[in-house]
């Protein structure tokens, strides 16, 4: 009787307890499956984030990371542990953000508890695999160890770019600079050019005291050539084009390069036989090769040659195929070669990018070969190179063949300049330019009524005392009304009424291109007397 009754309790116990157990077992696993798919989600959350993230122990030892980590620091999940957090860190440098070494960032962070600051990182398995990051450190617990989060940042392009920044508003304020010294600088040159060609008017020929005047003003016109290019720098170049043989102009360089180079260095110049000619600034021609010759002096060792050569040749259609900006047609190319360490092919596809440069911080602005690339697309011509590494490299600077005209016409425009005897308005702020200016244009046969303030010049024409005034010649910088101003109200009291607007500031620094008044109206100071004559004569008979 009492096993039965037991029997029965068992089963009854049986039907109750193992649904329960089933029940139980049941919420365990979905219990086990939740907990599987968060810690998945976390894992693809953690892998996806785009910072790496490293746990390690205060013995820098690495504890675990994330897909980020590993491809920042290019080691795999098989392999980074097998590297400490020394291996992932630059060497100290005091000149770099790791001047204070790991063990001491660990002190502070069991102090402070939380750390950011910029680090030098590395690249374990890469020779060249160093890189800015900014670094997070705060202490954690990690599967019940007292652990360290790292969160690291690639700050690498965020640098670059504050350093690009850095140099453009550099350059900025140095263009503003140079605007600014351009402007009286080129006002005083002007005075001694101006007065210089006065006197020569007055010197026999053949004299000690003309040649010695002679070269006074070569001295100015070459100052006011540097000038230029001082401008050309600063991105504010006027450019003034004439018909040249470049074969004179690089012959009239070579004791400057030879100088630029050093006496260890080889300079071999190749002039061209009946070099055809070209329409270009000279001195925009200085500064390539200025540019170009101090480009293959730095790839030399200590000893190397450097080799300039002119040479006529026709572009085909093949040639531009492999070179787009190539077109088709006669060019007059220079080619300068070096013997130096060449450029691999990566550093060929970006040398003419601005503020690109493989040279050591502070040692070039990267614009050198940007502001080639820009003067020969600017005057028609294109840029080519051919390096390999150990070969040494070739750059060649193409200009488009001139179809016509003679160099022999520029020169003589210092003899015999034009004359005329119409009445012109002068201002000119300047007075030492007012006054050599008045000079200058009345021993040509012109009326001159000179002015040195521009409201000044404005009253007069507005009660009547300026009447019958064919040209305003005027500087474009003045206080109370600039140049063009002038000129608006004025020819609205005269509507025949011409102009022409010289200025130490070429007209793109005074944003004044876009006036339709300027056009060809515009003269460069210093100029010469001839230069003055001609360019009025020419607006007056337009």
């Amino acid at each position: 009787m009492r096993e039965g009754i037991i029997g029965l309790g068992t089963e009854s116990s049986r039907r109750t307890y193992y649904p329960e157990l089933q029940s139980r077992i049941t919420q365990l696993e979905e219990a086990r499956e939740d907990l599987r798919r968060s810690e998945a989600n976390l894992r693809t959350l953690f892998d996806n984030l785009h910072d790496a993230i490293l746990i390690h122990d205060w013995e820098g030892r690495l504890i675990e990371v994330n897909d980020a980590m590993l491809s920042m620091y290019g080691v795999t999940r098989d392999t980074f542990r097998t590297f400490t957090l020394a291996d992932y860190s630059a060497s100290p440098d005091a000149s770099q953000p790791n001047k204070v070494g790991i063990a001491d960032q660990l002190a502070r962070l069991r102090v402070e508890g939380y750390l950011v600051f910029e680090w030098r990182a590395r690249r374990p398995l890469s020779p060249n695999g160093d890189f800015d990051v900014e670094v997070s450190l705060r202490r954690a617990t990690w599967y019940d160890q007292d652990v360290v989060v790292a969160v690291v940042r690639d700050v690498s392009e965020r640098k670059r770019l504050e350093a690009m920044l850095q140099q453009a508003q550099k350059l900025d304020a140095l263009g503003q600079l140079a605007g600014g010294v351009a402007h009286d600088t080129n006002n005083m040159l002007g005075v001694i050019i101006g007065y210089a060609d006065l006197l020569l008017e007055e010197l026999p020929e053949g004299t000690k005291a003309r040649e010695d005047l002679e070269q006074i003003r070569k001295a100015a016109l070459h100052s006011a050539d540097l000038n230029r290019q001082l401008l050309g720098f600063a991105r504010k170049q006027t450019i003034q084009p004439v018909l040249v043989d470049l074969n004179e102009v690089f012959e009239a360089t070579q004791k400057m390069l030879r100088r630029l180079i050093g006496e260890q260095h080889t300079l071999v110049w190749k002039a061209a036989k009946d070099l055809w000619l070209v329409r270009v600034d000279p001195s925009q021609m200085d500064q390539i090769l200025t540019n170009l010759v101090l480009n293959a002096r730095d790839a030399l060792g200590p000893s190397g040659t450097i080799t300039l050569e002119m040479a006529n040749v026709t572009v085909d259609e093949a040639f531009h195929q492999v070179h787009p900006d190539a077109d088709p047609g006669q060019f007059v190319v220079l080619r300068v070669t070096d013997t130096g360490h060449g450029m691999s092919p990566e550093v060929q596809a970006r040398i003419f990018e601005p503020f690109f440069t493989t040279k050591a911080l502070g040692c070039g602005t990267g614009l050198g070969l940007a502001m080639v690339y820009g003067i020969a697309r600017q005057n028609g011509g294109f840029v080519s190179v051919y390096s390999s590494p150990g070969l040494g490299t070739t750059l060649s600077f193409y200009l488009p063949r001139h179809q016509g005209g003679d160099p022999a016409t520029l020169s003589t425009q210092d003899l015999d300049p034009p004359r005329g005897h119409e009445k012109v308005l002068l201002v000119e702020d300047e007075q030492a330019l007012l006054e050599l200016g008045t000079r200058v244009l009345k021993e040509a046969g012109y009326q001159v009524v000179p002015v040195s303030n521009p409201l000044e010049a404005l009253a007069k024409a507005r009660d009547g005392s300026l009447q019958s005034v064919a040209l305003l010649v005027s500087d474009l910088v003045m206080p109370g009304l600039n140049g063009i101003e002038l000129f608006h109200q004025f020819q609205a009291l005269q509507p025949t009424l011409r102009a022409l607007f010289v200025s130490g500031y070429p007209s793109g620094t005074l944003d004044l291109e876009s006036q339709p008044v300027l056009g060809r109206a515009f003269l460069q100071k210093p100029f010469t007397r001839a230069a003055l004559l001609h360019k009025v004569r020419e607006i007056l008979d337009a």
